[in-house]
């Protein structure tokens, strides 16, 4: 049956056009790619409406096979659904029937009230050509804007001196939804022959029966199953031969010994499945597991130099029971973290932490000889081997780029600029193919007005609202915006009725940190530059600079000065530095054990200790004035163990936890302001707070399901 001959190119369905020559759902907002099995299950309800369709019937004619999985069928409806979602046609389309089926209608669009009646069909002719006219001359007048616009812009770059080169545009890469399992979809392992994707899932909590704790998907035929491995396994590599998959199993079971142990699966059922148990979990927990054959064991393990977090690659002989240390990592950091082998030359692929830095290394199984291939400042998740071009893969995150190194020619070959959505994991299997899991959590924030307890949630689809400020009338500004395929800004701008709008200037690796709205000042960090910059909020002219790292305790701005909690560049001592921005004057106050700071009043900073002690502290005379100790403090919450972090306004001092918002008042006494999985009603936690004046900001971090999707060129 070919679907695509029984309707014309475009079909409307509600608020979407259907066009059915290049398979994708449009509207004046956005447009939709529906993968290949989504695009024929819709062809076929469009020519089956008004009736309802079997599911034996949608596996006989779309899938086309005798015999489909009922979990199967319900997730692809349930994605199709979510497809033709729209705000503008919120009613479902798709129908489902108990026991019998679905059935499918297109909603009858509203009449649509005109503005006047027209009497004849010379005056629509005659309206008709005005209104062509009036668009001619208009797109005249614009291009002629345009044009002059550009002139001028390019006449003034070509003046200014060329010191950076262009940056890459970011390739098209179109994306397709492997799994069809609705859950968390963890960290993806591609077997060394590229056949095979092993991951960790964890199914929702609202489906019947789990599914298992590790899955397997064929990539040639995309088919998906549960291995048979005990309940608390998760994956940690792959043999060189594609054939065992290494997994860790911990299990503790109430009213039984807990048991934690590495094991090794075998895929072929050629001479019968094996599970074999390889060594129990005593010593530091292994992070990788590889394999360079039948009896030898690659893998990176924490412990090294007994410090726990500290991480080391080891060779295990699996008859002599012997380990070996390969690599001998720098105590400074993490230390080395294994990511992948490269099987014909016996070498290995890891990363070693270092403090500040990342580097990416290549090294021998002896760890003999050793070659960097890259550094950067954050950490990386996954790397892999390219056999047919020779060359090492990985995604940069700081500048979206499948990066590559040919192992052949000693050189980073040239990069591929990619603009994906957000993600937690990500995987490339060529510079033409990405495997990655979509981020499965989501940044939300909302406002409390102290005075009437009245809460305004700003929750966007597609938006990660974090740490928001108050900016005053109340407008607000947040971090870390992400629009699916569409740029990044580091700062957005949320005005009284709920518009977004991208503050473009700071748009290049800017975080916002806090602000003054009585001051209209705003404290915004350089992420890469780190220095944290106070600019006036509708020029955003940059009124003074600071340095601002990871040694800060924090930087607090109000009443026209600067807080900031650090360690001292030369004695090391912990201070607080005093920053007047009328006259730039500073002045320096030395503090003992002080994790966190804001402003309670013009003259006095709130402080917080390591062991939760909360006092004043009168920047003029350094005087110290303890409010509570931390014992109290517990003992007052039910020994509920707060963050280490404080916020104040209006003589009252704010503090929470995963899940509570504390309030300390003047008389020392502590109330429970907000429980965020009551008002959220999901699995939320409280990722930040801030107090202006009678609001109090909250962002809060909500797990969701999520996928996994292979992009490709």
């Amino acid at each position: 049956m070919v679907l695509e001959a029984t309707h014309s190119k475009y079909i409307d369905i509600g608020c979407w056009q259907l066009n059915t020559a290049t398979q994708t759902i449009n509207n004046k907002h956005e447009r939709k790619e529906l993968e290949p099995l989504l695009f024929k299950t819709l062809m076929y309800l469009i020519n089956n409406q008004e009736r309802i369709i079997t599911r034996q019937e949608l596996a006989e004619h779309v899938w086309q096979l005798d015999f489909v999985d009922d979990n199967t069928i319900n997730r692809v409806i349930f994605e199709l659904r979510k497809q033709l979602a729209c705000d503008l046609q919120p009613q479902p389309m798709i129908k489902t029937h108990y026991r019998k089926g679905y059935s499918f209608a297109i909603p009858t669009p509203e009449p649509t009230e005109l503005p006047g009646k027209i009497s004849d069909t010379t005056a629509t002719s005659e309206a008709s050509k005005s209104y062509r006219v009036r668009i001619f001359y208009g797109t005249l007048i614009v291009l002629t804007a345009l044009i002059s616009a550009l002139y001028f812009a390019t006449k003034q770059t070509f003046q200014m001196e060329n010191t950076t080169q262009s940056q890459p545009s970011a390739e098209v890469f179109h994306n397709q939804i492997l799994s069809w399992y609705r859950g968390h979809h963890g960290k993806l392992f591609n077997s060394p022959d590229q056949r095979y994707l092993a991951y960790n899932f964890k199914a929702d909590t609202n489906e019947v029966g789990a599914l298992g704790e590790v899955r397997l998907m064929d990539l040639t035929t995309q088919h998906e199953r549960a291995l048979s491995l005990p309940s608390g396994s998760s994956i940690l590599g792959w043999s060189a031969d594609s054939t065992w998959i290494y997994y860790l199993h911990h299990s503790e079971t109430e009213g039984e010994n807990p048991i934690c142990e590495y094991r090794r699966h075998q895929l072929s059922l050629k001479t019968g499945a094996h599970d074999q148990l390889l060594f129990d979990c005593s010593g530091g927990l292994i992070s990788a597991l590889f394999d360079f054959g039948k009896d030898r064991l690659i893998y990176s393990r924490r412990g090294y130099l007994d410090v726990p977090n500290l991480g080391a690659i080891y060779s295990y002989d699996i008859e002599k029971k012997k380990e070996i240390r390969i690599t001998t990592p720098d105590n400074h950091g993490f230390g080395d973290h294994l990511l992948a082998i490269i099987p014909e030359s016996h070498q290995l692929i890891f990363t070693r932490n270092i403090g500040d830095k990342v580097e990416l290394l290549v090294t021998t199984s002896t760890g003999q000889k050793t070659l960097k291939l890259a550094e950067f400042p954050h950490l990386l998740w996954a790397a892999n081997w390219n056999a047919k071009q020779k060359s090492v893969l990985w995604f940069d995150h700081n500048t979206s780029e499948i990066k590559r190194y040919s192992m052949q020619s000693l050189k980073e070959l040239p990069a591929v600029k990619v603009a994906v959505e957000p993600t937690s994991y990500i995987l490339p299997m060529s510079e033409n193919q990405l495997l990655m899991t979509t981020y499965g959590y989501d940044h939300d924030s909302y406002v409390i007005d102290l005075n009437t307890g009245k809460s305004t949630l700003f929750a966007k689809p597609n938006i990660y609202e974090v740490i928001m400020a108050y900016l005053g009338d109340n407008e607000f500004a947040y971090n870390d915006s992400i629009f699916k395929n569409v740029e990044s800004y580091g700062v957005m701008h949320i005005d009284s009725s709920h518009r977004y709008s991208p503050i473009a200037a700071l748009s290049s690796g800017y975080s916002i940190i806090d602000s003054d709205p009585s001051n209209r000042q705003i404290l915004v960090k350089h992420i890469a530059n780190k220095q944290a910059e106070v600019r006036k909020l509708e020029s955003l002219e940059v009124l003074f600079t600071l340095p601002d790292n990871e040694q800060n305790g924090g930087t607090r701005l109000g009443g026209n000065k600067i807080a900031q909690l650090r360690a001292h560049e030369i004695t090391d001592d912990k201070i607080i530095e005093l920053v007047f921005l009328h006259d730039k004057i500073s002045k320096t106050i030395t503090v003992d054990d002080i994790v966190s700071i804001d402003w309670y009043d013009d003259r006095h900073l709130v402080t917080l200790s390591s062991n939760r002690d909360i006092s004043l502290l009168n920047t003029e005379t350094t005087q110290v004035t303890p409010l509570i100790t931390g014992a109290e403090l517990a003992k007052r919450i039910d020994n509920i163990q707060v963050r280490p972090m404080i916020t104040a306004a209006n003589g009252a001092i704010y503090l929470y936890n995963r899940q509570y918002v504390y309030k300390l008042d003047a008389n020392q006494q502590i109330t429970t302001i907000l429980d965020i999985k009551a008002s959220v009603n999901a699995e939320s936690s409280i990722y930040y707070l801030d107090a202006h004046g009678d609001k109090l900001l909250i962002s809060y971090l909500t797990r969701y399901h999520n996928e996994i999707k292979l992009y490709h060129r």
